[in-house]
């Protein structure tokens, strides 16, 4: 992929990741707000228990926050494919900083997730384009017309 492909791929899917953040957020508050009530529990003045009015609406929410974590992970497959995609871009730097820079703040991003999207964010503003610098394939000598073998 060129950078320009795959800094639209990670965009895309930054984009798709919030819009079903928040789907999801939508669908709990709806849920919290019209599809249930909250009862004191007996005994204390600060604990509340949600009871679900399991009812259409209340479904309706489940669908919202069902649907949009779906979105909101189809989102993120799609930034760890333009991840992907810029790690084998940079890894065809002649300066393999680039291609360290994403690595790391990639791994570190299993553990502290700003870090992997601050890699991704310098990578599509400043890292340049890993495809000049690609080695071009020969082409395979094939057959040429005319040159058949003998045949006995």
């Amino acid at each position: 992929m060129t950078k320009p492909v795959i800094t639209k791929t990670w965009i895309g899917g930054l984009v798709t990741f919030a819009a079903g953040i928040v789907l999801a957020l939508a669908g709990v508050f709806l849920m919290l707000g019209y599809g249930g009530t909250f009862t004191q529990v007996a005994g204390t003045t600060n604990s509340y228990d949600f009871v679900p009015n399991l009812n259409g609406f209340f479904w309706v929410t489940v669908s919202l926050i069902v649907g949009g974590g779906v979105v909101a992970a189809v989102g993120g497959i799609v930034q760890l494919v333009a991840w992907i995609a810029g790690l084998f871009n940079s890894y065809a730097l002649p300066e393999k900083s680039w291609f360290l820079v994403l690595l790391l703040g990639g791994l570190v991003s299993f553990v502290f997730a700003p870090a992997g999207f601050a890699a991704m964010l310098m990578y599509v503003i400043a890292a340049p384009d890993g495809t000049p610098y690609r080695q071009a394939q020969a082409p395979v000598a094939g057959p040429q017309a005319g040159s058949l073998a003998p045949t006995a």
